[in-house]
C-alpha cells in the first residue's frame, strides 16, 4: 500500500507541472459536472439510463433532459466560463488577485441595465443581453474615468478603491428600481441574486456570441495580458500602451460580465475564485491561464447549480447565494494571506 502510496506521488510530483495534466483534470471535473447536471433533479435519472434517455424520444426523461436539464447545464457552462475569464481580465487590467468584475461593479452596471431592460421594454427579451452589455461598458467607463489621475492611470489599488464607490451606487440604483417596481420583486429578487432556474436554449443563444468573442479576443491577446503584469513603466518600456491595454480588457471583461448577467443574473465571485485558484495550479501565464480558466469557470458553476437544486429539494437554492458561499470566505482568506 505504501510503495503504490509512493508511485502514485512521484507521477503527481512529475505532472503538476505540465499545464497538460491540469486540462485533463478540469475537463475531466467539467465532464462529471454535466453528467450529475443531467442526472441530478427533482426526479433522478440513473446513471446507467443516462445515454438511452438522451437519445431515446420514447424514454420518460427524454423529455426533461432536453427541455430543462441540458438547457440549463450549457448555460451553466456559458455563464462559469464568462465570469472565469472575466475574472482573469480584470486581474490583469488592475494587477490584483482581488479583482473581481462583480466586486470592481461590471457585474452591477450589467444588472442594471438588465433591469432596466426588463422595465422599459418587457416585451422585447431581446434587448436584454444589449442593455446589460451597455450598462456594464458604462460601469467601466465610470470606474476608468474616476481612476484616472493627471491624464493617466494611477495604478491599480486607485482602480480599486473606485470599483468599489462605482459597485455601491450602483447597487443602490439596482435598490431604487426594485423598490419602484416592487410589484415585479419576484422576477427582481431571482435576477439580482443569480439563478439558472428556468433558463432554455433561446439563453444559449443569447450568451453564446459574447462569450466566443470574449473569449476569443481575449486567448488573442495572451502576450499584453502578460505585459499587463509588469509595472506600468515597465511594460510601457517594452512597447506596451498601458493605458490603451488596460481600457481594452476591462472592456472584454464588460462585455463577458453582460453576457453572463443576461443569462444568470448577477452571479458573482467566479471571476475571484477561479483564476486564482488556477493561477495557483500553473502560474501566472494567460496562455495558459485563460484556457483553464474557461474549464474552471464552467466546472464550478454547473456543479454549484446541481448542488443548488439538490441541497433543499424540493425547494431550490439560487446558485448566485450557493457561490457567495464559497466566493466569500475565499475572499477574506486572500485579502488576509495579502495582508499578513
Amino acid at each position: 500500500m505504501r510503495r503504490a502510496y509512493a508511485t502514485v506521488r512521484q507521477i503527481f510530483l512529475r505532472l503538476r507541472d505540465r499545464p497538460g495534466f491540469w486540462t485533463l483534470v478540469l475537463a475531466g471535473l467539467l465532464a462529471v459536472a454535466v453528467v450529475l447536471g443531467g442526472a441530478l433533479g427533482a426526479a433522478n435519472v440513473p446513471l446507467a439510463e443516462l445515454p438511452a434517455a438522451l437519445v431515446d424520444p420514447a424514454h420518460p426523461a427524454y423529455a426533461v433532459l432536453w427541455s430543462v436539464r441540458l438547457p440549463r447545464v450549457v448555460n451553466g457552462a456559458l455563464v462559469g466560463a464568462a465570469l472565469g475569464v472575466a475574472g482573469a481580465l480584470m486581474q490583469a487590467a488592475v494587477r490584483n488577485p482581488l479583482a473581481d468584475p462583480g466586486l470592481l461593479g461590471v457585474t452591477a452596471g450589467a444588472g442594471l441595465g438588465g433591469l432596466l431592460a426588463i422595465v422599459l421594454r418587457p416585451q422585447h427579451p431581446s434587448l436584454l443581453p444589449v442593455a446589460a452589455f451597455v450598462g456594464g461598458l458604462l460601469a467601466v467607463a465610470t470606474l476608468l474615468t474616476a481612476a484616472w489621475g493627471g491624464g493617466r492611470v494611477t495604478g491599480p489599488l486607485r482602480i480599486v478603491l473606485s470599483g468599489v464607490a462605482v459597485q455601491a451606487i450602483l447597487f443602490a440604483m439596482i435598490s431604487l428600481v426594485t423598490f419602484f417596481f416592487a410589484d415585479r420583486a419576484p422576477a427582481f429578487v431571482s435576477f439580482t441574486i443569480g439563478s439558472l432556474n428556468g433558463v432554455g436554449w433561446d439563453k444559449v443563444l443569447l450568451i453564446l456570441g459574447p462569450v466566443v468573442v470574449g473569449c476569443g479576443l481575449a486567448l488573442l491577446s495572451t502576450r499584453t495580458l502578460n505585459l499587463m503584469l509588469l509595472d506600468d513603466d515597465s511594460a510601457g518600456g517594452v512597447g506596451l500602451a498601458v493605458r490603451r491595454a488596460r481600457v481594452g480588457a476591462s472592456c472584454l471583461a464588460a462585455l463577458l460580465a453582460a453576457g453572463a448577467a443576461s443569462v444568470a443574473g448577477l452571479v458573482g465571485f467566479v471571476g475571484l475564485v477561479i483564476p486564482n485558484w488556477v493561477r495557483v495550479l500553473v502560474g501566472p501565464d494567460h496562455r495558459v491561464l485563460l484556457p483553464l480558466c474557461v474549464l474552471g469557470g464552467a466546472a464550478l458553476v454547473v456543479f454549484a447549480d446541481t448542488a443548488a437544486r439538490m441541497v433543499a429539494a424540493p425547494l431550490e437554492l439560487p446558485v448566485g447565494a450557493l457561490l457567495a458561499l464559497v466566493g466569500g470566505p475565499y475572499f477574506l482568506f486572500v485579502l488576509w494571506r495579502k495582508l499578513a
